[in-house]
């Protein structure tokens, strides 16, 4: 009786577990602020994955597993960066499908530092990083830092 106990519960984990592709096992998977990591990345799509009716830390596995192998359906992808996650009542796991294949880091060069400034007005300091976001660059630490190749 035992025996019949433990083979049925085998059978019943191991049949919720998601197998990932092969192609998934390789895909790199970003998270928090990644952002920048996909900058020179060309992005494929989007994709989802779900646990069906697994919360918790096991259904995020799941989930994952699920997202890898729905990105993996993108001819070229390399990467996901995580936009979306949830665990209860069921795991859902969103994410942005990236070519970075092509990817070549880039120098930097800070273009113009900002003088030390306190108690600035935040709304200049949001004009000046659109300005320069409009010219290519990336507002950082108070400076304009833009690519040069």
């Amino acid at each position: 009786m035992k025996r019949l106990l433990a083979v049925c519960g085998l059978v019943a984990i191991s049949g919720c577990s998601t197998t990932m592709s092969d192609e998934a096992r390789y895909l790199s998977v970003i998270r928090d602020g990644g952002v920048i990591a996909t900058m020179n990345c060309e992005l494929l799509g989007n994709a989802t994955g779900n646990s069906t009716i697994w919360g918790g830390p096991a259904g995020l596995d799941i989930a994952m597993a699920d997202l890898k192998n729905n990105a993996a359906k993108y001819p070229n992808a390399t990467s996901i960066l995580i936009t979306y996650s949830k665990m209860n009542p069921i795991s859902q796991i969103d994410g942005k499908v990236y070519d970075c294949s092509n990817y070549k880091p880039a120098k930097i060069e800070v273009v113009k530092s900002a003088k030390a400034e306190t108690n600035k007005d935040i709304a200049s300091q949001f004009e000046k990083a659109k300005k320069c976001q409009s010219k290519g660059g990336v507002w950082i630490n108070n400076s304009c830092v833009i690519s040069i190749e």
